[in-house]
């Protein structure tokens, strides 16, 4: 209402002043004036009450939403309160689990460093029974080379190869029997050796020959007359003779009669020198055969057999026949064995050290008696002891 008046009198002192002369007019534009100020003061009344309801509206909202936003930081910071403590008890957690897992890893550590000090050390102990198995293995290998091929050179690279394993153990404890694989190198070094490839080529060489020799007057002149007993001629009167030849030289040619007696001489016929060339060439391989098999009597026998023939049926006034006899007794004089020690020293040696580091005996009398007894140790030196084992038998 003070705002209202003070309106009205505003609106009053701004009123301009009428001039005297017109009194009726005055009055009017009075009347209308203040009605007009009336509707502005009451317009202006009822906005300011609208702007004041609406600020108290807004001021309760304004407060409402600080209400909740305050419940909610208080609720937020309860919640943030709580998801702290878990977080640290989880935290604690964490960390005691972590030193747990150090811990643990530290003995694992442990446990894995001794672990592999023992895998190292089998292992070494693996490769060293495995060494000594397979020189034991090549000891055995040189000596049956020795005894059932006489092959010194091969024996010899055997026993080398032995040594070798021996030497890469490192052990003073085995020098006594490198000096025996020593001593049997050495023995087996001085003996002399027969050229076996050269007796083999030379008996080739004269069974190539055997074509260049001459036959002998007397077989020449029968294989003539044999084969003009069979002769055909043409004349007619003659059928009956030709006939008998067709017959007998029919039989001849298609049926062969051999007597199976002790009769070492070649067989005759019409074709006789193809014969005893084959004949000589067979008994040649018998004794070429013979060569690395080492048997004396079946290669003296063969070669004399050649000599007896050479002589009965060919011409020895040739040069060819006269080198091939001198050939033929020359091979005979040479022989096919040597001189070969009854043992290898260093073999019963490999052997005992085999019977006490693998199969952990005293002796040999009771590595054949009792049972293999089984090593305290992994699974793993277990199967290469087995393996060392098997190859020590094999051989």
């Amino acid at each position: 209402m003070t705002e209202q008046k003070q309106s009205t009198d505003t609106v009053e002192t701004k009123r301009p002043q009428q001039p005297a002369t017109a009194p009726r007019k005055s009055k009017s534009y009075g009347w209308v004036g203040n009605t007009l100020s009336i509707a502005i003061s009451l317009a202006i009344g009822v906005g300011g009450l609208y702007i004041y309801y609406h600020n108290q509206q807004q001021n309760a909202a304004l407060k409402a939403e600080n209400l909740t936003l305050q419940q909610e930081v208080a609720s937020l910071t309860q919640q943030q309160s709580a998801d702290k403590q878990n977080f640290g008890a989880k935290l604690q957690e964490l960390e005691d689990s972590l030193q747990q897992a150090n811990s643990q890893k530290q003995r694992l550590d442990g446990s894995i460093a001794e672990l592999q000090d023992r895998v190292s050390a089998l292992s070494n102990t693996d490769i060293e029974n495995w060494r000594l198995a397979q020189a034991s293995s090549l000891v055995k290998m040189a000596g049956r080379k020795v005894w059932s091929e006489q092959d010194i050179t091969t024996a010899i690279a055997l026993l080398k190869d032995a040594d070798q394993n021996l030497a890469e153990m490192n052990d003073p404890s085995l020098l006594y029997a490198r000096k025996a694989i020593m001593a049997d190198i050495d023995s087996l070094t001085k003996i002399k050796q027969i050229d076996l490839d050269g007796i083999i080529l030379m008996l080739n060489q004269l069974s190539n020959q055997v074509d260049n020799l001459h036959l002998a007057n007397k077989v020449e002149q029968a294989t003539s007359e044999k084969a003009n007993d069979h002769e055909i001629t043409a004349s007619l009167s003659d059928w009956r003779q030709n006939l008998s030849n067709s017959w007998h030289s029919f039989m001849d040619n298609f049926i062969t009669i051999t007597p199976r007696d002790n009769s070492k001489e070649p067989l005759l016929a019409p074709n006789l020198g193809v014969y005893l060339r084959e004949n000589i060439r067979s008994k040649l391989l018998i004794a070429v055969q013979a060569v690395p098999r080492h048997q004396v009597k079946i290669y003296q026998d063969a070669l004399g057999d050649v000599q007896s023939w050479v002589k009965s049926y060919f011409d020895t006034s040739y040069p060819e026949a006269e080198n091939f006899l001198k050939n033929v007794v020359s091979l005979q004089k040479r022989p096919l064995s040597i001189d070969v020690p009854e043992q290898l020293s260093s073999q019963p040696i490999l052997a005992e050290l085999v019977r006490k580091r693998i199969y952990n005996l005293p002796n040999a009398n009771q590595s054949q008696t009792s049972p293999q007894p089984e090593t305290q140790s992994s699974s793993t030196t277990k199967e290469t002891t087995d393996q060392a084992k098997t190859l020590v038998e094999e051989n």
